[in-house]
């Protein structure tokens, strides 16, 4: 999970930087999870992909958008999230 967190944080990064830092950017969650819940080390608690994926914005004061169902025109966004769950073999 630490991982995704890092990811998260560098994708956001990289498109606040295209974006030219001081514009706003929109971005936009896409709840496409199976609602499994992890224990999270971050937030040291039980959380979704998508509910990882959201505090951490929060946690970075970035606005977003957050719905489970795609919008037909995604050009309004700057940024796309989207986590497809948890995979656990075993």
């Amino acid at each position: 999970m630490k991982r995704s967190f890092t990811v998260v944080c560098f994708a956001v990064l990289f498109a606040l930087l295209l974006s030219g830092g001081a514009q706003a950017i929109e971005i936009f969650v896409w709840q496409h999870d199976n609602n499994l819940r992890v224990n999270d080390p971050v937030f040291n608690s039980s959380l979704t992909a998508t509910q990882a994926i959201t505090r951490t914005l929060n946690a970075l004061d970035l606005d977003f958008d957050l719905n489970r169902n795609l919008p037909n025109d995604l050009s309004d966004y700057d940024v796309v999230i989207t986590a497809l769950s948890f995979y656990c073999p075993g």
